[in-house]
Parts: structure tokens; sequence; C-alpha cells
């Protein structure tokens, strides 16, 4: 392929040297490391407005850029969640989108009982504790936490990561109860001896509750003061989905009012923004959106966004699709 043919591709996300030289082979690459600054707006639109695809890790790419982007043909998003990705107007446009499922479930499902553990054990007071030069003895009422045996877990969303959670959760005793669009398969049900509730049973049976189902137009704030008011009162929310799916000032109520136990949160609704009055209150967990924050995942999911991108260009092919495009 000649130099002046190669399509123009806009990385928007770290990228090993090796796998950026690679693709260097086959297109034109301008890259902005989306490690320290995420771009958005005009100083987006500036860097993708003449490109044939791009690769996008957290960018919002919505209906202004798409339609700025005349020779735009593909949107590869290094997530498997594209809520960031106007997918209805790229589909009117023509614009395949693909993202990156699976490279990432074991660094999800194990991030997801991190911070299960981490909130009913209460690892971050005793931390904060300790390197307070507080810890001096070990009095017997000391950080008493939440048990996990024989106690019920409700996944919301039993995709292939809630059952990967599952598997990690059963060797802990817990069992496990699941709420999902569709029913799972029952070989699935009882290899995880899971069972399918409806949202409001989930809620007041469940002491745990991970949410881990995609953000869409159904599902933002799925969680709010109503079905919070149904959790049982030492009950724990985990989420490592999406911030919208739980209306956080709603959050924020239950937990002053004690209403629930405590949470554990990886994401946060007005993401990298986030209410100061939950990192005052001893009972919740925060991380800053790691859930996939693991060497191989990482690293998986961008060599696999690049590979949607050769694929599409260089084989007429599409490995994850998110969208059909005839």
């Amino acid at each position: 392929m000649e130099i002046n043919k190669k399509p123009k591709i806009f990385i928007h996300s770290w990228i090993p040297e090796g796998l950026k030289s690679k693709l260097e082979k086959h297109f034109s690459i301008d890259q902005h490391d989306a490690s320290e600054v995420v771009l958005s707006g005009d100083n987006l639109l500036k860097r993708v407005q003449n490109v044939d695809g791009i690769i996008a890790q957290a960018p919002i790419i919505d209906k202004n850029i798409l339609h700025s982007c005349p020779n735009l043909k593909i949107v590869s998003n290094v997530a498997v969640g594209v809520d960031n990705i106007d997918i209805e107007t790229c589909t009117k446009m023509g614009i395949q989108v693909t993202n990156t499922p699976r490279v990432l479930n074991d660094a999800v499902a194990d991030m997801s009982m991190a911070l299960l553990l981490a909130v009913a054990r209460r690892v971050p007071e005793g931390d904060r504790m300790v390197r307070a030069g507080e810890f001096k003895g070990n009095p017997y009422p000391l950080l008493w936490g939440a048990d996990l045996r024989d106690e019920n877990l409700g996944i919301i969303g039993m995709g292939s990561i809630g059952q990967d959670v599952a598997k990690r959760a059963m060797p802990f005793g817990l069992n496990i109860k699941y709420y999902n669009r569709n029913r799972v398969r029952k070989d699935i049900e009882s290899n995880l001896n899971a069972e399918l509730l409806s949202l409001k049973e989930l809620f007041q049976t469940c002491r745990y509750i991970v949410i881990l189902c995609p953000l869409t137009t159904e599902t933002k704030h799925l969680i709010k003061s109503n079905e919070l008011n149904l959790m049982r009162k030492d009950s724990f929310l985990i989420n490592i989905a999406r911030g919208p799916i739980v209306k956080e000032s709603d959050l924020i109520e239950a937990l002053e009012n004690k209403t629930i136990a405590g949470c554990a949160l990886d994401v946060y609704e007005f993401e990298p923004h986030y209410d100061l009055r939950l990192s005052k209150m001893d009972n919740v967990v925060l991380a800053p959106h790691a859930g996939s924050a693991s060497v191989r995942a990482r690293t998986g999911m961008v060599e696999l966004a690049a590979k949607n991108i050769e694929a599409f260009f260089l084989r007429n092919e599409v490995l994850n699709p998110v969208n059909n495009i005839k």
C-alpha cells in the first residue's frame, strides 16, 4: 500500500511502542496518550476530523464529532461498554463500532471481589488506622466486619463477567442470585447454583449486590431511592460497571440514613467528579475506575482494539462488532 494511501488512524489511548510500530506499516498514525488528559470538544475534533478510523479509550464520540468526520469508517473502542459513543448515529452514518470483550473479564471479576471483600471486612478503615499511627493494640471489638458464608450475593448483569464473579464467589460460601435481561442457560445456572430473581426480590434478599450490567437508556438510574429503600440494612452495594446506573445523590442519602450498611464504588455518576461526602464515610470504599487495570487486561484491550482496526481495513472483516453495518 502506498504511503499516501494509508488510512489515517487517530489513537486516543496508551499503546505499546511495538504495537504502534506495527500499525504504522499499514496506517498513518496520530496518537494522543490519554493517560493524563482525555480530549474533548474542539481539542478532540482537531485530531479526528480527517481520519478514517479511531481507536478510542475514554473520549466522548458524540453526534457533533461524528458529523464533522466525513471520512470516518470505524470507531474501535478500548472497552466493553460503548456508552461513550453515539451508536445510533454511527449506524445511521455507516460507521462501524467495535469493542474489546472477554480480555478484561478476569481483571474486572477479580476487582469485583476485591471491592466486596474490602467493604465487608473494612480493609481501608484498617489501612487508614495503621498509617495514622492509631493502631495501639488489638482490642476485641476492633473493626468487626461482615461475614460472607451463607449470605446472598446478587449480581445485576449475568453476562460473562457476572458469571466469572459468581465462580469466584462460590468458594467463599456465597449463594448466587442474579437479575438479567434474559435468563442464562440452565447448565450455567446449575454449575453456578444460581437463581434468577426479579430486581425487587434481589434487592430485598441479598446482602451483597454487584452491578455488572451495561449503561443504556434502560439502566441509567436503575438504582435510586426506591430500590435502595428495598435493600437490607446490613447490605452492601458494589458498582464496577458504570456510574450513572446508580443515582449518586440517592445513594449518599441512603448511606447517611443508614438505609444500607455501605458501598464500594469503582465508577461515578459524573466521573471523574464525585460527591466529596463519599470520601468522608468510613463505610465507603472508593477506587478510580480501575476494574480492568491489570497489566494483562489493559494491554490486551489495546491489542484487540488494534486488531479490530487491522481486520476492518486490511481484510474487510469485523472481529467484535457492536452495531450492524450493511
